[in-house]
Parts: C-alpha cells; structure tokens; sequence
C-alpha cells in the first residue's frame, strides 16, 4: 500500500515548497486551490522575506559557500600529497647517502629521528607531515652550522664499513629548501581552506535556523492538501492530485505504481 512519505531534509522540504508554490500559482480559480492564503504568504515568491524566499536564499548561499570551498580543499590536499612524498623522498635520500658515507653516521639526529633509524618518520597525518617537514628545514641548518663549522675529528666509520670524510654535503633531490616552500605553501592552502570551510558553516547555520519552521510548513501543506482531496473516491487519482501539490508518495517493496494514462491525441482535422 503505497503511504506518504514526510520531508525531512532541506532539499526535500524546499522541493515540496517549490512544488506547492508553483502549483499555486498555475491555479487561476480560487476555490480549487488547495492551500490557505496564510500559507501561500509563506511560499510566495515576490515577496523577498516570505519564508520560501528567505530559504532559498541561504539554501543559495550555502552551494556558493560549498563552490568556493572545493578548490581551496583540493589545492590544499594536493600541497600536502606532494609534501608528504618529498618528506618522504627526503629521508630515503638522506638513508643512501648515509650508507654511501656521503653523510655522516649520526645526521638522522638533526631531522628527529633515531641514529640508527630503519624506517621513516610517520607520515600518516596531516599534523605529522608538518612537523617532519619542519624538522627537515630546521634540521638541515643545524647540520650545515655544525659540519661547517670544523669541528669533525678525523673520519667516522660505522657498521657499513663507509665512512664520512667530513665535507658538509647539502641534501638534495629534495632539498630541505624545496620541502620548506611546499611547507609554506600547504600552511597558506590550509588557511584559506579553514576559512572557506567556516563560511561554509556559517551557511548552514543560517539555512538550518529556518528549517524546523520550513519543515513545519512543508508538512501543513501535505496535511491541508490531502485533507482538500479527501473525497476523491479513486486512491490513485487522489495521490496524483496530491503529488501536484509537493506531496510525495512511496510504494512498498514489490508494488508497482500506476502507469499513468496517456494523453489523448488531438482531433483529425
């Protein structure tokens, strides 16, 4: 048996408000439109703080909201997708230099991690890429200030066998400088994108403060109209009439709706 299925969300609530609106006004006699002037007050499109209008209106504002805020989230994920995979390329590299002797034994320290460290710092979060990334930038000019600074003793050899001949070799393919640009670039893409994301939230919040009231009124309509068409004998011409209306109507599984008739064809000249 086919029942009627409530609005519940915004877009179902404003769908069954155009609906009932737009009805209306197609309506040309009075006695066959099913809703009260009061509610038509509320649905009424010229008037700009009808409350349909005003729900439009920030229903608007919120997709604008959302449309400015995706290419700002995207950049962002971007930035920080290819600063991840340089922190990462960083440390592999900084790795093979350290066993090719290019670096010395105990460089991983600069950049926070364990002397002898085998795997690469956590990479896993947001919040753990920048501080990796920090300690690259950081990191790196300590170890230039203290290599270059002769303070080396002669030679390092540790278990590989290499050994380091004190020379300050810079990292590179990536350079820490590389890392720290794309560092400052995902922390000013994060920014914009925080402020897109509150805005977006502030939408919201202005479109959710008329929802119960508009919700309220979606479902008054539903009542008002069924209960206008409420001596239809025929149940499936009732529903017809009522879904013109906004009402909507949905079927159990199994239960085929109605094909509805087809137009009749114009006279033969």
């Amino acid at each position: 048996m086919p029942h009627r299925r409530l609005p519940n969300t915004i877009s179902s609530v404003i769908r069954t408000l155009k609906a009932a609106r737009d009805k209306y006004k197609t309506t040309p006699v009075v006695t066959e439109r099913a809703l009260s002037t009061e509610q038509w007050a509320k649905l009424d499109d010229a008037n700009p703080n009808s409350l349909l209008s005003k729900l439009l209106k920030e229903a608007n504002d919120v997709d604008l909201a959302l449309a400015a805020q995706a290419p700002l989230t995207n950049a962002f994920n971007l930035a920080m997708a290819r600063l991840t995979m340089y922190c990462s390329h960083f440390h592999q590299v900084l790795d093979l230099g350290i066993t090719r002797g290019t670096f010395a034994p105990g460089a991983r320290s600069y950049y926070g991690r364990d002397i002898g460290a085998t795997a690469l710092p956590d990479l896993s979060t947001h919040i753990a890429v920048l501080e990796v990334a920090e300690k690259i930038v950081n990191g790196e000019a300590a170890r230039a200030a203290a290599e270059s600074g002769g303070t080396w003793d002669g030679g390092q050899t540790w278990d590989s066998g290499t050994m380091w001949d004190g020379t300050h070799v810079a990292m590179a393919l990536p350079s820490a400088a590389q890392v720290g640009t794309l560092r400052t670039e995902v922390l000013t893409d994060h920014n914009e994108a925080q402020q897109a994301l509150e805005n977006t939230d502030t939408e919201r919040e202005e479109a959710q403060a008329l929802y119960a009231e508009a919700q309220a009124l979606a479902v008054d309509i539903c009542d008002t109209v069924e209960f206008f068409y409420r001596k239809d004998p025929d149940a499936s011409s009732r529903r017809t009439k009522c879904e013109r209306w906004g009402v909507v109507y949905i079927f159990d599984p199994g239960e085929v709706p109605p094909t509805p008739p087809a137009p009749t064809p114009p006279p033969t000249p």
